[in-house]
């Protein structure tokens, strides 16, 4: 069964459109290989009483679990459910104890596992609460024991502990004002890391010993960079205090969220006295290896590979896409005129993840960045009515902004349908209402939750 819930009800609403019969069937096909399951199984061998671990690149890291008294999980992400329901099978019982913080409506159970459901993007208390159920586990820890920390997009917000003087109602709002000026990942997380006792290589602080420490990273973010990807709380943190207040000024953060008890923090730290997060070369990280398992290079190059099995001259262009989704849309309308001049079926297959800058827009709506830029794209596009081309952009989580949509995708007939109201589709893509106007023209895309997140996926494809 597809993960696409509502593909055929789209396929019979641009009926004839072979190239969106084909997009889907490439999203299926290349969405199996990011499975959590699939890669933490990919990524973890035991034979015996050995363990072997093999990192995206290649690289291994061996463990013998004869070596260890007892063994811990621990972790917070979308994918993080998943990830530790394959670790605990691959291990047959051996986890002495875990928590690990997901997503709400996760729905999963573990042997021996608190598993704790929280909000994301905005973290809640509830993540406050699994948090602490998190350390409590690793507290536990002594030196002769192995821990394993399981971290996915999402756990920046959903394995929250915010510093000493700061609420998680401050915080929120502190996070909220960011995603709404349209800050990066890079930006939000250091803010994040400089307000959290957790984040930012700090959750080690709370294991009594400095125990074998195995965290296995599933990236979603541009760059792989594993001291963003969940704010990095088992990594070596670069940025500082300084950092952080100079990116709150910048979005005029501290103008817009007049919160003392966070600006009070932040100096505090930029003139020593509190702490900052522990740099690289600090010996809390002696014994820890982090390990990246799976990024989205990994579903765009299986994209590509089912293209090409399927007679279209593919091209991935790169994992690294950012930026105002509007942006985005238009440079995937002008792909898809480069598109139009092939002699031959052709494909581009893009990763990586753009930005929603609402900039004080009043009555905004519903939708998220790649239902945005497929919005923009259909705007901008210059399909004819018997062109056979298809824009799709989704997240690999099922999850874009806030809709029930995980994308959406741009066929002639959308194109054609856009035309006819145009004025009404730039007020909605003005009011960031991206969600109701492709609702309008039958280009959504549904997934739901997919149990994985390495970042948006965007493919374009041409048949005639």
């Amino acid at each position: 069964m597809g993960i696409i819930h509502n593909r055929s009800i789209s396929e019979r609403e641009h009926k004839g459109c072979r190239s969106l019969n084909l997009a889907f069937s490439t999203i299926e096909y290349s969405m199996k290989y990011v499975d959590a399951r699939v890669i933490t199984n990919r990524a973890l061998k035991l034979k015996a009483s050995n363990l072997l671990l093999y990192d995206m690149y290649g690289q291994i890291v061996e463990l013998d679990l004869n070596n260890f008294k007892s063994i811990y999980l621990v972790g917070a992400g979308k994918a993080t459910a998943a990830m530790a329901e394959a670790l605990y099978k691959l291990l047959n019982g051996r986890i002495s104890a875990g928590a690990i913080n997901v997503p709400y409506n996760t729905h999963a159970r573990i042997e021996r596992v608190s598993i704790t459901e929280a909000n994301h993007p905005i973290p809640d208390e509830a993540g406050v609460i699994g948090t602490k159920k998190i350390l409590n586990v690793l507290s536990r820890a002594k030196y002769s024991d192995l821990v394993f920390v399981l971290l996915s997009g999402g756990g920046s917000a959903l394995m929250t502990l915010p510093a000493k003087g700061i609420t998680i109602r401050q915080k929120q709002r502190i996070v909220n004002s960011m995603i709404a000026a349209g800050a990066s990942i890079e930006e939000i997380n250091v803010v994040r890391k400089h307000l959290s006792m957790i984040k930012g290589g700090q959750l080690l602080k709370f294991l009594k010993s400095r125990c074998r420490v195995i965290c296995l990273i599933l990236s979603d973010v541009i760059g792989n960079r594993i001291d963003i990807i969940a704010s990095g709380p088992t990594t070596p943190d670069s940025s500082t205090f300084k950092d952080a207040a100079s990116i709150l000024r910048k979005y005029n953060i501290w103008r817009k969220v007049q919160i003392s008890s966070v600006e009070k923090v932040i100096n505090k730290g930029i003139h020593g006295i509190i702490n900052d997060t522990p740099k690289p070369g600090d010996q809390l990280f002696q014994n820890v290896s982090n390990i990246l398992i799976g990024g989205n290079v990994l579903v765009c190059q299986k994209a590509k590979m089912y293209l090409k099995k399927h007679g279209l001259q593919a091209v991935y262009l790169g994992s690294s896409f950012d930026g105002e989704a509007k942006n985005y849309g238009a440079l995937l309308a002008h792909l898809s005129s480069i598109i139009k001049k092939s002699s031959r079926p052709f494909a581009f297959v893009l990763g990586g993840e753009t930005t929603v800058k609402l900039n004080g827009t009043k009555n905004i709506g519903i939708g998220g960045r790649n239902q945005e830029a497929v919005l923009a794209a259909a705007l901008k596009s210059k399909f004819c009515a018997d062109d056979d081309i298809t824009i799709l952009c989704m997240g690999t989580d099922g999850i874009d902004g806030k809709s029930d949509a995980a994308g959406g995708f741009v066929t002639p007939k959308t194109v054609s349908m856009v035309r006819e109201r145009e004025r009404q589709m730039r007020k909605y893509l003005d009011n960031h209402d991206s969600y109701n106007a492709l609702s309008k023209l039958h280009s959504l895309i549904v997934t739901g939750q997919t149990g994985t997140n390495v970042n948006d996926i965007s493919i374009l494809c041409r048949l005639k």
